[in-house]
């Protein structure tokens, strides 16, 4: 009689640890990388969508083209959100900024003159 009563707790703890690992995988598929993260190129610069916050990363290829390194990060606002004019401003200059940056980038790892980019308000 011990020995059954031992068997089925043994049972009945298996049972529950392996519901237990089967939620866990689960959960885990549910936000893996390719489902927060968006990919998209453009004129050989990676565009990165966190799905979750909204937020986008600009990673531009190194000199030797084996990494890719962040050059920096934009904060998208909510599709509901009604923006302020000083916010609509600021948010356009962060994105023209970043790109004068990686047209510089491209210009000087091509060998190219660079020239001032014009201040355009």
């Amino acid at each position: 009689m011990k020995n059954i009563i031992i068997a089925v707790i043994a049972a009945v703890a298996i049972v529950a640890s392996a519901f237990v690992v089967k939620v866990g995988i689960e959960n885990s598929k549910r936000m893996s990388p390719p489902e927060a993260y968006s990919l998209f190129g453009y004129e050989g610069v990676v565009y990165r969508l966190n799905n979750v916050n909204g937020r986008i990363d600009v990673l531009v290829p190194s000199n030797e083209a084996a990494l890719l390194f962040p050059v920096g990060q934009i904060q998208l606002p909510g599709a509901n959100e009604k923006l302020t004019d000083d916010q609509k401003k600021s948010f356009s200059q962060n994105i023209r900024t970043l790109s004068q940056y990686i047209q510089g980038e491209r210009a000087r790892s091509l060998g190219l003159k660079l020239e001032a980019p014009s201040q355009s308000k």
